[in-house]
């Protein structure tokens, strides 16, 4: 018999095996020269800026070492620190604590929450903060999926709800989301990017730039106070009516607040649209009508849930 073809296979199998540990291998969280770029976002009253938070340093408290988190005052490296936020630490059973975490909770003391838990897997149930404080409490894992970083697979952990954890990031609503409170239909918060080492690790499909520079939605008041949604905020079905303008236009085109267009509707003569709020997300959109010769009229509204 011949052992050459055998010992070839034999190195493809050794050559895979390798490879595939190595893609899952597991990524910890970072202990400095990491950025968390976030944005914050209220309906009413309107409001809406960006931050960032950086890791840099260590502390001993409670006998236990953790990095030390802070807002930042710029976006470049080195990390030009400001306002100190918290301190969080990764333990050998890929738990990761806060402690002191005074800008999600003024007047934080010395008392450790659980903050994240990648060891878990499908089905398990992941209780992070502590009681009163942590208001996502239990939290039962409906499936673990993966993204590609950097040429390493992730694994990504989903709750049944639009944002999810990344392995070595945190969620995607922010760093310390998990033990924020988060009012639904008023307030939002969403990690914009994460960047380690000056290299972008992830970022929001939303955005086009770790740090975006977004302006108040006042500048796409509508043009013509003729133009109305009712009723507004949009809670089930409202109208968008344009009827009594006097130029027709021929396409509605909806964009949410980050610029990205939802939907696009060919008006075929009609002076008048239903929204559905559970077409979309809640949240402040802007639509715009145009046409071949007409002025193009833009406007806000909010959807709620």
């Amino acid at each position: 018999m011949n052992k050459y073809p055998l010992l070839i296979l034999i190195g493809i199998v050794f050559f895979l095996l390798q490879n595939t540990t190595k893609a899952q291998e597991y990524v910890p969280f970072p202990d400095s020269n990491a950025i968390w770029s976030e944005v914050f976002t209220s309906l009413q009253p309107f409001e809406i800026y960006t931050y960032q938070y950086g890791v840099l340093g260590d502390t001993l408290l409670n006998s236990k070492w953790y990095n030390k988190v802070y807002l930042l005052n710029d976006t470049l490296y080195p990390l030009t620190i400001g306002q100190y936020c918290g301190s969080i630490r990764e333990d050998s059973l890929k738990k990761v604590y806060a402690i002191n975490c005074i800008c999600v909770y003024p007047g934080a003391g010395n008392e450790e929450v659980l903050l994240y838990d990648f060891s878990k897997s499908i089905g398990d149930t992941v209780f992070v903060g502590m009681d009163s404080i942590g208001p996502m409490g239990f939290m039962v894992i409906d499936h673990i999926d993966s993204i590609l970083i950097n040429n390493n697979y992730r694994k990504t952990f989903h709750f049944g709800y639009d944002d999810y954890w990344i392995e070595g990031i945190g969620s995607t609503r922010g760093l310390f989301s998990p033990i924020v409170a988060q009012p639904t239909g008023f307030q939002d918060w969403d990690l914009i990017c994460f960047n380690q080492d000056n290299m972008v690790m992830y970022l929001n499909p939303e955005y086009n730039s770790c740090f975006p520079i977004l302006t108040g939605i006042n500048d796409y008041i509508p043009q013509k106070n003729n133009v109305k949604i009712y009723p507004h905020p949009v809670w089930n079905i409202s109208t968008l009516d344009f009827s009594k303008m006097e130029a027709d236009y021929s396409i509605l085109e909806i964009f949410n607040i980050h610029g990205k267009k939802v939907k696009h509707v060919n008006l075929h003569g009609e002076n008048h649209v239903k929204i559905y709020n559970y077409e979309y997300k809640p949240g402040i959109y802007i639509f715009k009508l145009s046409g071949d010769s007409s002025e193009i009229i833009k406007g806000k509204m909010i959807i709620m849930q």
